[in-house]
């Protein structure tokens, strides 16, 4: 998957700063609580139509989104309540972000297809993310690991809504491009759910 990837490269590049923010005394639940204050932030600017803005922002709360755990991991500080603490808050991120294009206007329907309004593309995308946060953790709480399971997460979901953003500025259309892209999104990832459920159904043992 792309996940471990972008995990696997973000980490070799950010781990020296991981030890140096970690040397400062800041703990990880503190970079989390402010990557949640910089999703607010740069929703607030999707809201506002001020789309580099929200890109910009939006780029640094991905980062402080995945320096939690690395900083953790780098300071030997993982913890159960870092853990719930993180997969709460990002449950939080994802409605302010999907919110931000439903209140902002954002949406509408995709040409041929007009019976699916922008808003239903939007809601089906923020089912999505939950849905494939949620089949993982319950999969997980019975047993089943689902690592690496699934065509798309969270670090693939924030790149391609980050990107979709920038193009839709750049070429002056971003409510017909951003509208693809969470069509896109929510294609993917109910399809994940399906791909989860799917391992889980072919795992589980049944006494």
């Amino acid at each position: 998957m792309l996940s471990k990837t972008l995990k696997n490269t973000a980490e070799r590049l950010l781990k020296p700063v991981a030890v140096i923010i970690g040397k400062m005394g800041i703990k990880p639940n503190h970079i989390t609580v402010m990557g949640l204050l910089l999703t607010f932030w740069a929703s607030w600017f999707i809201y506002s139509k001020d789309i580099y803005f929200a890109f910009l922002i939006g780029l640094l709360a991905s980062l402080f989104d995945g320096a939690d755990g690395l900083v953790a991991r780098v300071t030997k500080t993982s913890s159960k309540r870092g853990g719930y603490l993180d997969a709460v808050l990002d449950r939080y991120a994802d409605c302010l972000a999907f919110g931000a294009l439903i209140l902002g206007g954002w949406m509408k329907p995709i040409n041929g297809i007009e019976f699916i309004s922008g808003e239903m593309w939007a809601m089906a995308a923020l089912i999505g993310a939950f849905q494939t946060s949620y089949a993982r953790a319950a999969a997980e709480r019975l047993g089943i690991s689902q690592e690496g399971v699934g065509i798309i997460e969270r670090p693939e979901r924030l790149f391609i809504f980050g990107i979709g953003l920038l193009i839709g500025e750049i070429m002056n259309d971003v409510e017909t491009i951003i509208t693809f892209v969470v069509a896109f999104l929510a294609i993917l990832g109910n399809l994940t759910v399906i791909q989860r459920m799917s391992h889980f159904w072919g795992e589980a043992k049944d006494e």
